[in-house]
């Protein structure tokens, strides 16, 4: 807490206030505490009293500064006005001499002593690149790095699958190199018997590691131990019954999210961007591309769809919103996504013909070994790559009691075998470059498995009255060379967040498609 600062006549004093005391206490009478109340301090012109402790200590602190100025000296002759010059009295130190706010705790050590030096191991930095400020603690640990540790994240930078981990936690370091907060630190291989340069990644570099941090031992005071803080057992045991190291595990490790995992849609009040989500209380509150609030609504059932949860409810209204060209949905398998897509396109073509015509693409990308290539057409090699889009068309019209009529390729149909390209058409990633889409809704399924590039292909294609609804789950990611950070729809949220055309919801809820997805996914498999 702050200090209250007090003036009464020619006196001048500082007094405390105690901290505020919790429980069930007897308040006066206004009227007594009128005439018996000085003049309340201000603080910025407003007044500033925590409690009635509050309230009774400046009382008793006004009227003490009231006798003091009687017993003062009299004013300097040639000084009109001004305060005493005398000296108050030194007071004896105690524990309620700095602010509350301020206090150090007993057991933090004395400014500029270290109480323990940690030394990072790989695995730390690539599951939690903020491990650095952790450990620090406020400048109360000193925190080192290893130079096998440079090179270990030098080679992993070339894995396709570690990349991204390894350019955040290389994005760490050099921040906290800068800042002072980190120190590199080389080892004596050679009183080890080990060779004087680095191990390849064939070799194992924990006995390297284990000599950069046995050099801190030198430099430190004994009383300051040194650890190495590692997740691999192995090395724990080793730096464990190395003479002087000792060794933890880090128990803060924050499982990796990509951007589009990140940002919900939903954001606290303060940082609201267009086309997102706020909580009010228990009702979600929708705030447009021009920031202002709109009540939300879920009467809408697109092509009779009934949400399971509020977050499809959230979903529909976003696709169906004519002021929102470009949606993305993220969210684990089953929730939903490309349902909920389907429904809202066939309710924008077909009912409120907003639109003309509907969309679909997916990266052709095989999940186990390669089939080879396929036979026939172009409509017959895609064919396999969309079976589950006419699986889902036939759960909407049969569920819901609907004629496929328009949908189908013949007349007057009754089957979807085919589907009409008037209507419902495929379109395939690799002829799109220079064609130019208008008066459509287009679906982008499996959006994590397109590069940066290939979607920005795919966008730039887009022209008038064109409705875009990205979908996918960074952490089902089969392109071979893309990543949960580095993939089309990461760099989608990550680019457009706040633009006031676009708009981004994780789905969540307890539900999926069935009780085994459920299962699978709650364990983590």
């Amino acid at each position: 807490m702050a200090k209250k600062k007090v003036d009464a006549g020619n006196g001048k004093r500082r007094k405390e206030r105690a901290a505020p005391v919790t429980g069930a206490t007897s308040v006066p009478a206004p009227s007594a505490m009128l005439e018996e109340a000085p003049p309340l301090p201000e603080r910025n012109g407003k007044i500033k009293l925590m409690s009635l402790e509050d309230f009774e200590e400046h009382r008793q602190s006004h009227h003490a500064d009231i006798r003091n100025a009687a017993r003062t000296a009299p004013r300097p002759p040639g000084k009109a006005s001004g305060r005493t010059a005398r000296t108050p009295a030194p007071s004896a130190p105690s524990a309620m001499s700095a602010p509350a706010g301020r206090r150090k705790s007993a057991t933090r050590p004395p400014t500029g002593e270290i109480r323990k030096h940690y030394v990072i191991d790989t695995n730390v930095l690539l599951e939690d690149p903020g491990c650095i400020e952790q450990l620090r603690s406020d400048n109360e640990n000193a925190c080192y790095l290893p130079q096998t540790v440079l090179q270990e994240l030098d080679k992993l930078k070339r894995q396709p699958a570690k990349a991204h981990l390894v350019s955040r936690a290389v994005s760490a370091v050099e921040a906290a190199v800068l800042r002072g907060h980190l120190r590199v630190v080389t080892g004596d291989y050679q009183a080890l018997a080990l060779p004087s340069s680095a191990p390849e990644v064939k070799s194992s570099p924990d006995q390297y590691i284990i000599a950069d941090a046995r050099s801190l031992l030198a430099t430190v005071p004994r009383e300051e131990p040194v650890v190495l803080v590692s997740n691999d057992r192995l090395l724990r045991i080793m730096a464990d019954t190395s003479s002087g190291l000792r060794s933890e595990e880090y128990r803060c490790s924050i499982p990796f999210r990509s951007e589009s995992e990140r940002y919900t849609g939903f954001v606290p009040p303060a940082d609201v961007v267009p086309n997102s989500f706020t909580w009010e209380g228990a009702y979600p509150v929708f705030h447009d591309r021009v920031l202002a609030t709109q009540e939300v609504k879920f009467a809408p059932t697109p092509w009779n769809i009934v949400p399971r949860d509020v977050y499809q409810a959230l979903a529909m209204r976003l696709m169906l919103d004519p002021d929102i060209p470009l949606v993305s949905l993220q969210s684990t398998a089953g929730k939903g996504k490309t349902f909920l897509a389907l429904g809202c396109a066939l309710e924008m073509v077909l009912k409120e013909k907003r639109h003309k015509r509907i969309f679909i693409s997916k990266p052709l990308v095989e999940i186990g070994p390669k089939l080879g290539y396929l036979p026939g057409d172009l409509t017959e090699k895609t064919d396999p790559y969309m079976e589950y889009i006419v699986d889902l068309m036939l759960k909407l019209h049969n569920e819901h009691r609907r004629a496929p009529n328009a949908l189908a390729a013949t007349p007057n149909g009754t089957s979807l075998s085919r589907l009409n390209p008037k209507v419902i058409q495929v379109l395939p990633i690799n002829y799109t470059r220079g064609r130019n889409l208008e008066d459509c809704v287009v679906i982008l399924d499996e959006t994590q498995n397109l590069s940066r590039e290939d979607l920005r292909t795919l966008l730039t294609r887009m022209g008038r009255n064109v409705k875009v609804i990205c979908m996918g789950d960074t952490q089902q990611v089969d392109a071979p060379f893309n990543s949960p950070e580095n993939n089309g729809l990461n760099w989608l949220v990550r680019l457009l967040r706040g633009n006031p055309g676009y708009a981004h919801l994780v789905l969540r809820g307890r539900k999926s498609r069935g009780p085994i997805t459920d299962m699978v996914v709650a364990a983590g498999l």
